[in-house]
C-alpha cells in the first residue's frame, strides 16, 4: 500500500487537533485552578481574609493556561505551507518545502480518527495530522487497518 496525498493546512483541523492533544493538560490546569479558587474562598469564609494570591493563582490555571496551551498547539500546528504526506507499508513520511520526515509504525503510540483528519501520537505534543479530505472511505479504512496489523492502537 502506498498512499500520497499533498494537502495546505487547515486551521480549523489543526485547532481542532490542538484541542484533542491537549485536553489532559487542560483539564489538570483547569481543575488545580478551580481547587485553588475553593481554597481561596474556604479561607475568606473562615474570617482570615481574601488571600489575593490564591486568588489570582487560581485565575491564572483555571483561565489563562488552557487558553495559552490550546492556541500555542494550533499556532505550531498551521504554521507552514503545503505538505506532503506518504502512507506506506514501511510508516508515514511528511515533508514540506523546508524538511522531510520519515517515521516508522512503531514510532507511533497510537492514531485518532478525527473528523476530516488522522492524527498520528509520536508521544507527549508530537504528532502528524494528515487530513482525510479527498480519500475514499476505503482509503481512510486501509490505513488505519495498516496502522492495527503494525501494532499501532486506533481510537
Amino acid at each position: 500500500m502506498l498512499l500520497q496525498i499533498t494537502a495546505h493546512r487547515d486551521p480549523h483541523l489543526a485547532a481542532a487537533a490542538a484541542r484533542h492533544e491537549t485536553r489532559r493538560p487542560v483539564m489538570l490546569a483547569r481543575i488545580g485552578g478551580w481547587a485553588l479558587l475553593g481554597l481561596a474562598v474556604l479561607i475568606q469564609w473562615t474570617g482570615h481574609g481574601l488571600n489575593y494570591t490564591l486568588l489570582l493563582a487560581g485565575v491564572v490555571l483555571a483561565v489563562v493556561v488552557p487558553m495559552f496551551l490550546v492556541n500555542q498547539g494550533a499556532r505550531r500546528a498551521r504554521d507552514g505551507g503545503p505538505a506532503t504526506y506518504e502512507i506506506s507499508d514501511g510508516g508515514v513520511t511528511t515533508s514540506t518545502a523546508e524538511s522531510r520526515h520519515a517515521y516508522a509504525w512503531n514510532a507511533f503510540r497510537h492514531v485518532d480518527f478525527l473528523a476530516g483528519q488522522l492524527v498520528f501520537n509520536l508521544g507527549g505534543s508530537r504528532s502528524i495530522r494528515v487530513p482525510t479530505r479527498g480519500l475514499s472511505p476505503q482509503q481512510i479504512n486501509e490505513v488505519l487497518n495498516t496502522a492495527v496489523a503494525n501494532g499501532v492502537p486506533v481510537r
